[in-house]
């Protein structure tokens, strides 16, 4: 990994269940052993506070710029560097941190430091998805995952961890419906019945084990669509097996498609 000069924390307040004067405190202290002068962001701000702060900091020689939150945050500082050439580090402090485990960086936030400073790690590009002026790295989806991340408010996810989420799922199973998608990606048009269609740059789910392929990877140029059918709670169980068995591509109410162009739904 090359030298870096200069970097820019931008940490979320809101994330996870830690203390987050000692986490920075931490992270500021490992920058300082490195000769590596460190700016702290706190967050939540505006998206377009955020895209004059890093404006800034890239006018200012800043050439690394550490995301500390879920996946969420990492999507959000991610978005600000696309095309500028510059390094982005994850410190995986939220609830979920997917993305991270995508990518096989320590939960541990000194280990995840260490990774990111140690003179033998590698940079590597990410695919991301353009929705209007923003980038996201890890997916997009319409249906019950939305709604499931919608109504967990960050206090919860701050008490109960990833179990937050599981009390909102049970609250949208109870009310599951299909509807009718219409699909145009890459001069292909597909008309699809489901519960929910998610746009994915990762193979892994929320929950550990559960997968939604084994091939895809978060730098392929390659994006998945997964169209889900589930109309009760057995149709649930039935995806939730079949995550867990690594066997999606054989459950009849799941489909998978691909594209590297562009996906309207």
């Amino acid at each position: 990994m090359k030298n870096f000069s200069k970097a820019a924390l931008y940490y979320n307040e809101n994330a996870g269940q830690s203390d987050a004067l000692h986490q920075i405190d931490l992270i500021q202290s490992h920058f300082n052993k490195h000769n590596i002068p460190l700016r702290v962001i706190t967050l939540p701000k505006s998206y377009s506070d955020l895209q004059t702060i890093t404006k800034q900091a890239i006018s200012d020689n800043v050439d690394l710029f550490l995301a500390a939150g879920g996946d969420g945050t990492i999507s959000l500082v991610g978005s600000q560097l696309v095309g500028t050439g510059k390094a982005m580090g994850i410190l995986p402090i939220g609830t979920g941190n997917m993305i991270a485990k995508e990518l096989n960086i320590p939960r541990d936030l000194q280990n995840a430091l260490s990774l990111i400073t140690d003179q033998n790690s590698e940079l590597i590009q990410l695919d991301t998805m353009r929705l209007a002026d923003r980038n996201y790295i890890l997916n997009l989806s319409v249906g019950v995952s939305p709604r499931v991340m919608n109504d967990t408010p960050d206090e919860e996810k701050k008490r109960l961890g990833f179990f937050a989420y599981f009390i909102h799922l049970f609250e949208q199973l109870l009310g599951l419906k299909l509807e009718r998608f219409y699909l145009d990606y890459d001069n292909r048009q597909e008309s699809i019945i489901a519960s929910e269609i998610l746009i994915t740059n990762g193979r892994l789910m929320s929950i550990e084990r559960f997968e939604w392929a084994e091939n895809i990877s978060i730098n392929d140029g390659i994006l998945d669509i997964f169209s889900i059918r589930a109309a009760n709670m057995l149709d649930f169980m039935s995806f939730v097996f079949s995550s867990i068995t690594r066997r999606n591509y054989k459950n009849p109410i799941i489909k998978n498609l691909h594209f590297n162009q562009y996906c309207r739904i």
